[in-house]
Order: C-alpha cells, then sequence, then structure tokens
C-alpha cells in the first residue's frame, strides 16, 4: 500500500478516519514491498567523472561502459548521471525514505522551519516570487511574435478561426509534417474555474478558457484486423504553446567560446516563438498517425488559454478531467469543425471522442516536463485519491476510478516526487519552494511524494529521459518504474532535461518507443515489444546508445 499524504491532524497515520485509511498507504506500514523496490533502485558507486554541457555546465560523475555497440576493442568512455542528493539516513525504519519523508505535511514543516530563519527565508522568498503568475519575465504568451497570425488575446472572446491551425506548418521554412492533420482536426476551447492562487490570494472570480486541437484518428490496429478508438490526452512542457513557430535551425544554446559552457538563448526571438513546438508537435503527429485521436491544449496562463497562473500542476491534472466531462456533455465548449463550422453548447455532444463517453473511449494521459507532473496528478487523482494540497486545509477524497485510463507517457519527468531531487547546487532549495509556494501562495508546482507512492495503482506507465536530466534522478525514474505492476518501459538518452536539444536519431527513438507503448496498452498487450533489456541500474545506463547531446564530447578516460 502507499502514501497518500494529507496534512490535517485526523487524517495522519495515529488517527486515521475509515477513509483515510483506506488512502494511507506506505508511510504507514515499515518495512514493505516498497521499501525493497527503494533498495533494488540503489544505484552501485560511480567510477569516472566527465564534463556535461546543457544543461548543468559541471564536471559530473558517472560510468565507464563500452564505447561501440560491438565494441572490439576494450574502449570504454564515461558516461555521467546525475546523482540524487537525498539519502536515506543509516538505519531508517520509516518505510520507503523517499516518500515517507516527503509529504506535503513535512515539506510544508520545512518551509515552516526556513521562514524562522530569515537567511533561509529571504533565499527561499526571492525565489518564489520570481516563480510567481504571471511571470512576465519569462514571455510565455509568444505565440504571434514572428508572425502576427494566430495571435489573440486569450482572455477574451477569441473567433476560433484566428487560432492558427496544423495547415499553418506546411509553408517554408517550417514544412512540419502535422499539416497533413489539417483535414482531421478540431480547435476546440474549454471552460475551466479559476485556480487557487486566482481565488483566494488575487481575489479573481469567473471561469478562464483552455484552447487547443482535437485531431482525429483512424483507430488503433489490434493486430487482428479492427480498428480500435483511443485518445492520448498530451500536455506540454513549461512555456510550451501548441500553436508557437519553431524555426528548423534554430537552437536552445549557444556554446561560450572562452568557457565552453552553454549559455540559454532566449526566446521569441526574430525567427523562433518558444523553443521545442516543432518537436512537441512531431509526437502529437506520431501517435495520430498510429490511429489514436490526440487532445491538445495550452495549459492555463500560457498561450493560446486563459488564466493568470501557469505553474499550479494540481490544477492543471484536474484539467484533463474538466476536458473529458465537456467534450461528453457540451458544457462550456466550442468547437471548430475541420469544414469552418463554429459549434457550442448542446450542438457538440458526440462530435468527437468517435462518439463514446468519456468514461468509455480508450484513454492514454502524457505529459512532458510541467506536463508530467499535470499528468501524474491526473494519474494519482484517478487512481489514488483526489487530494487539495493547495488549500489551506487540505483534504483527501477518493479517486475518480475511472477504469479507461490504460497508462500514462512521461517525458523529463517529475513524477518520483520531491524526494529525488539531482545533487547540484542549483536543486538545492526546489523542496523548501515547494513546501513554501503551497503553503504561502496555494500553488502546487513540484509534486510532493504523493504521486510516486500511488503508482502501484497506475495500470501501465512509459518513462524518457536523460541521464543527467535536473527534474528527478535516474534513481526516481527506475523507483517510479519499480511501482508499475503492469507494462512499462525506460528510455534514456546520453542528454539533459530537454529533449528538444537531444540528437535527432535519440528524439526519433523516444517517439518509436513512445508510440509502441500507447498502442500496445490501447489493444491490451501484456508486453512492449523492442524494449532494450537491463538488469539493473548500470545496465539501464549502458541502454543509451552511443550518442551525445552536442554540447557534451566523450574523452577517452
Amino acid at each position: 500500500m502507499m502514501t497518500t499524504t494529507i496534512t490535517r491532524p485526523a487524517l495522519r497515520c495515529a488517527a486515521a478516519s475509515a477513509l483515510a485509511a483506506s488512502l494511507l498507504l506506505g508511510a504507514c506500514t515499515g518495512t514493505s514491498e516498497a521499501q525493497r523496490q527503494a533498495t533494488a533502485s540503489t544505484p552501485p558507486p560511480t567510477d569516472c567523472t566527465a564534463w556535461v554541457g546543457a544543461d548543468r555546465n559541471a564536471m559530473m560523475s558517472g560510468y565507464l561502459l563500452p564505447q561501440g555497440q560491438k565494441n572490439s576493442t576494450g574502449t570504454k568512455v564515461c558516461v555521467p548521471v546525475l546523482a540524487t542528493a537525498n539519502r536515506a539516513p543509516a538505519g531508517y525504519a520509516g518505510g520507503d525514505y523517499h516518500i515517507g519523508e516527503f509529504t506535503d505535511d513535512k515539506l510544508k514543516a520545512r518551509w515552516r522551519a526556513c521562514k524562522e530563519d530569515p537567511a533561509c527565508f529571504k533565499r527561499v522568498d526571492a525565489q518564489m516570487q520570481r516563480w510567481l503568475p504571471p511571470n512576465k519575465e519569462r514571455a510565455t504568451r509568444s505565440t504571434g511574435v514572428v508572425d502576427p497570425s494566430g495571435k489573440i488575446d486569450p482572455d477574451g472572446q477569441v473567433d476560433l478561426k484566428q487560432i492558427r491551425r496544423p495547415a499553418f506548418f506546411a509553408k517554408a521554412p517550417y514544412r512540419e509534417g502535422i499539416a497533413e492533420a489539417d483535414a482531421r482536426t478540431y480547435v476546440v476551447e474549454f471552460t475551466a474555474p479559476r485556480d487557487t492562487f486566482e481565488r483566494i490570494d488575487l481575489k479573481m472570480t469567473g471561469d478562464i478558457k483552455l484552447r487547443g486541437w482535437y485531431i482525429e484518428g483512424a483507430g488503433v490496429d489490434d493486430g487482428k484486423g479492427r480498428k480500435v478508438r483511443a485518445l492520448a490526452i498530451m500536455a506540454p512542457g513549461g512555456g510550451g504553446q501548441l500553436t508557437a513557430i519553431q524555426h528548423p535551425d534554430e537552437a536552445a544554446y549557444r556554446i561560450d567560446e572562452k568557457t565552453g559552457k552553454t549559455v540559454p538563448i532566449s526566446f521569441p526571438n526574430a525567427t523562433t516563438e518558444t523553443m521545442g513546438q516543432r518537436w512537441w508537435r512531431e509526437n502529437l503527429y506520431a501517435l495520430n498517425q498510429a490511429g489514436f485521436d490526440v487532445l491538445a491544449y495550452d495549459r492555463r496562463g500560457e498561450g493560446l488559454s486563459g488564466g493568470f497562473s501557469d505553474t499550479n500542476t494540481l490544477e492543471q491534472g484536474e484539467d484533463v478531467f474538466r476536458a473529458l466531462a465537456a467534450l461528453d456533455t457540451g458544457r462550456g465548449l466550442r468547437i471548430l469543425t475541420p469544414k469552418g463550422e463554429v459549434l457550442e453548447g448542446n450542438a457538440t455532444r458526440g462530435r468527437l471522442l468517435a462518439g463514446m463517453a468519456s468514461s468509455e473511449i480508450p484513454l492514454v494521459l502524457g505529459g512532458y516536463s510541467r506536463g508530467s507532473m499535470s499528468t501524474a496528478w491526473a494519474m494519482t487523482r484517478n487512481y489514488v485519491a483526489q487530494c487539495s494540497f493547495d488549500m489551506p486545509e487540505p483534504n483527501c477524497t477518493p479517486p475518480k476510478g475511472l477504469r479507461n485510463i490504460r497508462g500514462a507517457i512521461l517525458l523529463s519527468s517529475f513524477a518520483s516526487g520531491a524526494g529525488y531531487v539531482g545533487d547540484s547546487p542549483d536543486l538545492a532549495d526546489r523542496n523548501l519552494f515547494l513546501g513554501g509556494m503551497a503553503a504561502e501562495h496555494h500553488i502546487v508546482f513540484y509534486p510532493n511524494s504523493s504521486t510516486l507512492a500511488g503508482m502501484d495503482r497506475w495500470p501501465a506507465a512509459f518513462f524518457g529521459k536523460g541521464l543527467w536530466d535536473r527534474a528527478e534522478t535516474l534513481e526516481g525514474t527506475v523507483a517510479a518504474y519499480n511501482r508499475i505492476r503492469g507494462v512499462k518501459e525506460i528510455v534514456l538518452a546520453r542528454g539533459p532535461h530537454s529533449i528538444e536539444t537531444w540528437p535527432a536519431s535519440d528524439r526519433a527513438y523516444l517517439r518509436e518507443r513512445m508510440v509502441v507503448f500507447a498502442k500496445a496498452v490501447i489493444v491490451g498487450g501484456r508486453t512492449i515489444p523492442g524494449a532494450r533489456p537491463w538488469k539493473d541500474f548500470k545496465s539501464l545506463v549502458a541502454t543509451t546508445p552511443d550518442s551525445w547531446e552536442p554540447s557534451w564530447r566523450p574523452k577517452a578516460p
């Protein structure tokens, strides 16, 4: 059993109510299967160090591994792996340390202690102030900056015909494959309430709109001559904007000639509105080509969608279910059909979801980076419990219980929670930031340990990440993988958190494996064909091909 973290004393392990007793899991049970899995995910000692460029710019420890898939010379190269900062104390007897010590309660308690220390408070509060919405310094709304077509007022009454469609990206220099899907793409607009920060801190009222695309698919081939209609709901990374322009020759960073360090390039610039969107649309198109209906919309507070706040991933997880409910009932829904007809309300009922109810059509939920957080919360809310960690007095209620959600796709995932922060100076305050944002500003940004705690109830999961991904360490990804009882796979690359910077071959392989996983869970597969085999942590690292993110150059040990 797993831990669903609950703040109020009446819902803690010592005095759990009947409801809480059904939700509180591993942290109250001591030695458990979860503890065995945590031990199994512990990496062996590293045996080398190497320079890592984007986005670490540091020497990093790793493993000496053979260079080349058919190596006969004995040459080895140091393959770096980001280590975990938090280690269980010797003799720890509280179950799974990375769950029990990183609950909502304990993270908020650490923040309260930080508040009592003037230096700690000043340091962490400054970080929170920089991240509080609307984050104007990050230029989150860049759609329409390079090309004014597609620019809208996301908080106004929007003409859906002004939103860029897939066909926009057919022209030079973009020439994106997704343009082919235009004839089966609907522009969609959902209605959602404001989040807790807007309601409580800013006293905002009323609703906001979430906008994006719904691309109809032909159905997933079940291998028996049938086509199974299924829906993939895909959540972008932080700053992701579905219809933002990315020039195909754009780079995410430059390399300083004097220091050799990578320096991020700021966007928007003269040719690119937001970096990474070309790669993201390629993923959506690959799923659609495999037969999936695909729903993708900009998160609240960014791109095409309304709202002031963009950082509450717990709220964004609930938006998945709001969108599904709207597709069922038509309430608060507007759609622009491929033929240019605008429908709303009751007129939209039955037009999408292949004519099925949202509780019937097979579903896969996916997310990249920040989207992995909202996806993890959605999975947790469906299978484990619905907990309001962003409220002054958090409360937990039973899960939604949709049985048609077949699995999750987590790219550059944060889903293993607060216990698996990387051992790096720029990440040292992340958990104080997490606790402070939730306690002071009613924003759940990074997940606490609840998402990891409930993963044994998820039906299936796919993980794709770089070896020095700042989101969570590989150790955390393995811990999450170990808890999944159904089909699962990890795909790794010698690269950072930002997948769009990986070599094209690694991006293509990740996309291929993601589609194989998604198809398998929809048709009831019990295995994922073609997955690279591994038996322990080091052999998992060795599944990476001999391709490197360009800012890192392998050197002889």
